[in-house]
């Protein structure tokens, strides 16, 4: 097992190398200005293409503003707006919902707004996966003053890395406090004044969100800001799932994950012994290039992807299984 494991780990630092020195070559080319939201392989994004953020908006709770009300749209526009200019790639809920055939729904609770997120990276397409979510919520109270109506508006935001769960940071700004001469207590009469406000604060609170989220995805390692010992960072928990391998070619394979592949964080084990292993993986690489190194790992150890096993790596899952007995490949 030794040696399979020191013959894997000299394809995977050639690998490795060769990729160091493409990025290196290209580095002087890339703009940096405005590229914040540009995530490099060590802070785990998609190879170095920008990060993609879906913006949602949670609305089920009478003291939110409904998603119908204009001032709910002049958020959304605003956050998309700022994530857009920080070099995050901006998914549109809306434009994923036509994409998917989804029906146009009101007052969504949170964990239904962080299903549909989910749900847009279940479906497989590209233009619709993404990585983070940034979740929003307005809340408006109205109080009558005979006179005057005051509205008290109150806008916070939370940001979720989609792959993995996890919270990665909220925002809540101080409430602000909206004026309209005369009796208004319903939504439309105080739109106007409620919209422009809110999209003021809609401002501040993507400003805030955006720093928060580039400081978790650096460009790259030669341009980004060095991160905190501890700091988190986006991470994809995938299962993997060995079926069929004998317990030596398992763990030489898990072996070679954790010690040799760049951006892993932590595993566990699932499940052991028998036809069926199954691990916890976590790690800050693409799915892309965990399926070219288990490609180039498995034929180093004379296991081919393409007759005997077969090597799926889809959303936060990986599959390694032997489809042939290991005496059908043993050349006569």
């Amino acid at each position: 097992m030794r040696k399979v494991r020191e013959m894997a780990c000299r394809v995977l630092l050639l690998t490795i190398a060769s990729g160091l020195l493409i990025s290196c070559a290209s580095a002087a080319t890339r703009g940096n200005a405005q590229d914040l939201g540009r995530a490099g392989e060590g802070a785990g994004g998609s190879g170095t293409g920008p990060l993609k953020v879906l913006v949602l908006g949670e609305d089920g709770h009478d003291a939110l503003i409904p998603r119908g009300d204009p001032a709910f749209r002049r958020v959304v526009t605003e956050l998309q707006e700022i994530m857009d200019r920080r070099g995050f790639r901006v998914v549109d809920e809306e434009a994923v919902a036509a994409d998917l055939g989804w029906p146009a729904r009101d007052y969504r609770d949170k964990t239904e707004v962080l299903e549909a997120a989910k749900l847009a990276n279940a479906s497989e397409r590209a233009a619709s996966r993404v990585q983070a979510a940034l979740l929003f919520r307005i809340e408006g109270t109205y109080r009558d003053l005979r006179y005057a109506t005051r509205i008290d508006l109150h806008l916070s935001g939370d940001l979720y890395d989609v792959r993995s769960n996890r919270f990665l940071g909220a925002v809540d700004l101080p409430t602000e406090r909206v004026t309209v001469p005369g009796r208004c207590l319903t939504a439309a009469c105080g739109s106007h004044a409620v919209s422009a406000r809110a999209r003021d604060l809609a401002s501040e609170l993507g400003t805030v969100l955006a720093r928060k989220l580039a400081a978790l995805a650096p460009r790259d390692s030669a341009t980004a800001a060095p991160v905190e010992a501890g700091a988190p960072v986006l991470e994809a928990v995938y299962t993997v799932t060995f079926r069929h391998l004998t317990t030596e070619e398992a763990l030489s394979v898990i072996d070679v994950m954790t010690d040799g592949f760049p951006g892993y964080r932590s595993h566990d084990l699932l499940r052991g012994g028998g036809a069926v292993r199954r691990y916890e993986y976590v790690t800050t690489a693409s799915a892309a290039k965990i399926e070219r190194w288990l490609t180039l790992l498995l034929l180093d150890m004379g296991l081919d992807p393409e007759r005997e096993i077969v090597l799926a790596v889809r959303d936060r899952d990986i599959r390694i299984e032997r489809v042939l007995p290991a005496t059908a490949t043993t050349p006569q």
